[in-house]
């Protein structure tokens, strides 16, 4: 069969943290939903449909032809976080679709109805795909605790993260094994631990498994005199230097890892090495934070913290503890305060400021007077940058980057021609909000 994780029409909701990555590919846990579909389902891939700027890196050589492959399809909503489904569906007899308050969540097809639907898919209609469906198959309606989670906005990967870690315990212990405990200065609380091969462990540490499980991919290095809280996931090649790691927390390949990280999730290859809190945020790859800089998660008055978010607006977040939110190359000086509920948008360089504004366009340069960054220049740092992670800026990569520098530029106005200047004090940006300093 092939295997196809889409997106739908609610990406715009995601846009802040997705303007680069397909929705699918957004960690949340061990993994992103394609890789979790792949592993679910037992095969070695999975295939990703996504919007067309995206398709060129993130999508299969070929593209959308590949998808078309004469063999029974299977299709995967991919902002569904929970994939129990997933078998279910697969066992199901051909032409049955899953629903969900009216979401399509995944369908089993033939070759001709899933080639019909591709057609609304490329474009992210899956509400005109479920149409279709419905007149053609069998429809099964997922309700109570058999609808998976799925992620809306951006704060739902926060408040899923450790449940996720924890469904992800049965992908996980079946290729990591479990610790030993035989090294006297680890000292080990609880259960379920897991530790790759080739993890360097150097103690003194404290891995806390009581209120969840702890997985560490091969090739991690945690420092001396660090403490990891579970649920948690570091993954392959990250570092931990001497961090205090708390529950709910999952870190990607080759990050570099230091100071205070509360219930967040680092997509992969990003640095946040030195001291400085990191609390319920999510934060894309090849974001460099530093020395110092920290963000709020907690309003004082204790209130609901709200989000503004691209194409959308004002958002009331129903959560108590949320912190940042910075996409992919996002860069940060020493120093820098954000309140909760601040985004920062892909490729955007924020230094020379004590506060940063909560809301900040992507690819935006400066701190007291920002300027449209330009794209000759983002490309060239990040070239550098993923070079000293000995990995390449491909072609396709970089068409992509250049792709959402173009769609994204009516959010930055006029700063290319008159640069934002004269920011607001914290007070009148924020009235009676967030204090930087509360977490």
């Amino acid at each position: 069969m092939t295997l196809i994780v889409f997106e739908d029409e609610r990406w715009r909701s995601l846009a802040t943290i997705a303007q680069a990555r397909p929705a699918f590919e957004l960690r949340c846990g061990a993994y992103s939903v394609r890789e979790r579909a792949a592993l679910v389902a037992g095969m070695g891939e999975s295939l990703g449909l996504a919007r067309r700027h995206l398709m060129g890196h993130f999508g299969p050589p070929g593209g959308l032809s590949a998808m078309y492959t004469g063999e029974p399809t299977v299709l995967v909503n991919g902002r569904c976080l929970d994939l129990a489904w997933l078998p279910r569906l697969i066992a199901e007899p051909i032409n049955t679709v899953y629903l969900a308050d009216g979401d399509l969540i995944g369908a089993r097809l033939t070759p001709a109805l899933a080639s019909a639907v591709l057609y609304y898919l490329r474009d992210q209609q899956a509400d005109d795909a479920r149409d279709e469906l419905i007149r053609f198959a069998h429809v099964v309606e997922l309700s109570g605790t058999d609808a998976p989670a799925r992620i809306v906005y951006p704060w739902d990967l926060i408040a899923q993260s450790g449940e996720q870690i924890i469904r992800d315990l049965p992908l996980l212990s079946a290729r990591l094994p479990a610790y030993a405990g035989d090294d006297p200065s680890v000292t080990l609380r609880g259960e379920h631990v897991f530790v790759g091969p080739g993890a360097r462990l150097d103690g003194p540490i404290v891995l806390d498994a009581r209120d969840g499980p702890i997985f560490i991919e091969g090739g991690a290095h945690i420092e001396p005199f660090s403490f990891i809280q579970g649920p948690a996931y570091i993954g392959a090649g990250a570092l931990i230097a001497s961090a205090r790691i708390r529950g709910e927390t999952s870190i990607g390949p080759v990050c570099r890892i230091g100071g205070e990280v509360e219930a967040s999730i680092i997509q992969g290859y990003s640095n946040k090495h030195h001291d400085g809190f990191l609390g319920h945020s999510w934060l894309g790859e090849w974001v460099n934070i530093g020395a110092m800089t920290t963000n709020s998660d907690l309003k004082n008055n204790y209130g609901s913290v709200r989000v503004v978010l691209e194409g959308i607006g004002q958002v009331e977040s129903g959560m108590i503890k949320l912190g940042c939110f910075l996409a992919d190359h996002v860069k940060m000086g020493i120093g820098l305060h954000l309140n909760g509920g601040t985004v920062i948008g892909t490729a955007s360089n924020i230094f020379g400021t004590h506060t940063a504004p909560k809301t900040i366009p992507p690819f935006t340069w400066g701190g007291e007077i920002f300027r449209e960054y330009r794209i000759d220049n983002m490309i060239s740092v990040a070239r550098t940058v993923m070079g000293r992670r000995k990995r390449e800026l491909s072609p396709s990569y970089e068409a992509m980057l250049r792709a959402v520098f173009d769609l994204t530029r009516p959010s930055r106005g006029d700063m290319s021609e008159a640069p934002l200047t004269s920011q607001p004090r914290l007070a009148e940006r924020n009235p009676g909000v967030e204090s930087p300093l509360s977490h």
